[in-house]
């Protein structure tokens, strides 16, 4: 009997070990990517809005085509054992914007902000529309608030403790009637806005596109903007398409921003344009070869943006 008794604890231990082994067992990668940490939306068009290593875990935005109010789009959290945790709250949208801010430890990422143990707080749309393009550092107070930067020149401050929203500008989908595509607003030229940073006194913003009919078949029209505003005004800096702003403290913002340069990047049907604000002598703007004919469009309608990162 006892030897019986020990051959089935021996069979148990055996197979519990094997369950144990199958559940612990990598999961599947092909090439380097993980097909279980594929994400969707119900929107026809499901992209990766932001992509951030924060508090531990990997978080990433999708979003849908235009959708200023919120979509089926999800927050999701990676953990270093490469599980997918949907987030509970997620409310979607239309989102591209990510700035970890360090004084209150908080990463902010489309709608939410994701503090140093994970934790999430949603701001809804209700309060804050738009496609959310980017955030910036304060102007005048860093250490409390931060500014968000919509697609259709949309633009709010927000205090990074309370959530509690100001709108600066309207958003350009505020006073659309439902369904109207239209991309664009009334406070600057261009349509399709992209990139937002701060630095040097000024916020600047960028947008790669324009909604006329020219710019749907012609690729050397007039298009997009970059533009700056010192808090009071805004200016209009070049009238060019271009996409992505930073600087040197990328998604912290310039640890020196009275001094740090400001760097932009755009093109016309010429060349590439590189821009660079310099704290004395303002915005400088270089050529360099294109490598494709890939973002020649007028409209603005391409494949999101490449950005400027210290590699």
């Amino acid at each position: 009997m006892k030897r019986k008794l020990f051959f089935a604890i021996c069979i148990l231990s055996v197979l519990s070990g094997c369950k144990v082994g199958e559940n612990s067992k990598p999961p599947k990668s092909l090439s380097g990517i993980y097909p279980h940490l594929a994400y969707y939306n119900n929107e026809g068009e499901c992209g990766t809005g932001a992509v951030v290593p924060w508090a531990g875990s990997l978080w990433v935005i999708t979003y849908g085509p235009h959708l200023p109010y919120g979509s089926s789009d999800k927050l999701y959290q990676v953990t270093p054992s490469l599980e997918q945790i949907v987030r509970d709250g997620s409310i979607g949208g239309t989102p591209a914007n990510r700035m970890i801010h360090k004084e209150s430890g908080q990463l902010f990422i489309g709608p939410y902000a994701i503090d140093s143990t994970g934790d999430v707080r949603v701001t809804p749309y209700t309060v804050m529309p738009g496609r959310h393009a980017g955030n910036a550092r304060h102007l005048a107070d860093p250490a409390n608030k931060v500014y968000y930067g919509t697609m259709e020149e949309g633009f709010y401050e927000v205090d990074v403790h309370t959530l509690k929203v100001k709108e600066l500008f309207r958003d350009g989908n505020v006073d659309r009637k439902p369904g109207e595509m239209d991309q664009e607003a009334a406070l600057l030229p261009g349509a399709h806005g992209k990139g937002l940073y701060s630095g040097q006194g000024v916020l600047v913003y960028s947008n790669n596109g324009e909604t006329t009919q020219e710019a749907l078949h012609q690729f050397d029209v007039e298009s997009g903007s970059l533009s700056e505003w010192d808090g009071k005004t805004w200016n209009v800096v070049r009238r060019n398409q271009f996409v992505e702003v930073t600087g040197p403290g990328g998604i912290y913002g310039n640890p020196n921003p009275e001094t740090d340069p400001v760097w932009a990047t755009g093109w016309d049907h010429k060349s590439l344009l590189l821009g660079v604000r310099d704290a004395e002598e303002g915005w400088r703007f270089y050529r360099l070869p294109k490598a494709s004919h890939s973002y020649d469009g007028a409209h603005g309608w391409n494949t999101e943006w490449p950005r400027i990162r210290d590699i």
